[in-house]
């Protein structure tokens, strides 16, 4: 029901926004022309914050790689099954070559992460002991009295 509720008001902001006649049309393109002749001359206009854009970009390029690399292994870590064995076996995943941080983005260094082995996550599973599996103790619960 919210679904229609939200489809039915981003209708009714588009119709609003569309031209009602030629004179208001040809405004409108006007304007999305203007706009986008704008838009292209920035970086003609102001090299520097196109260059410092650019080097943001390229770090948070470099931060979302990363992070697709660890959740990939990650994930291929949890799934990675063997053939023969039936069992779960760690996945090689090698270690990203690091990148050079842009010249001019010296304000952030890149943090490196390291993971944990897959011998080490493996060792570590099923350690529990029974006790550790009980529930917790909990206040007794009140009867209306």
């Amino acid at each position: 029901m919210m679904f229609l509720i939200r489809m039915a008001f981003w209708l009714m902001i588009l119709v609003l926004l569309l031209p009602t006649d030629e004179k208001q049309q040809t405004d409108v393109y006007g304007t999305a022309q203007a706009a986008v002749k704008d838009v292209s001359g920035f970086c003609g206009r102001n090299p520097g914050v196109c260059e410092k854009g650019k080097d943001a970009f390229a770090v948070f390029v470099h931060k979302a790689e990363f992070g697709a690399q660890m959740l990939m292994g990650f994930i291929t870590e949890r799934t990675g099954a063997s053939a023969t064995s039936g069992t779960v076996a760690p996945a090689a995943t090698p270690e990203p070559a690091p990148r050079p941080a842009p010249a001019s983005a010296s304000w952030e260094q890149v943090p490196t992460v390291t993971t944990p082995s897959a011998s080490l996550v493996q060792s570590s599973q099923n350690t529990l002991n029974p006790d550790d599996l009980l529930p917790t103790w909990g206040q007794p619960r009140h009867t209306g009295t």
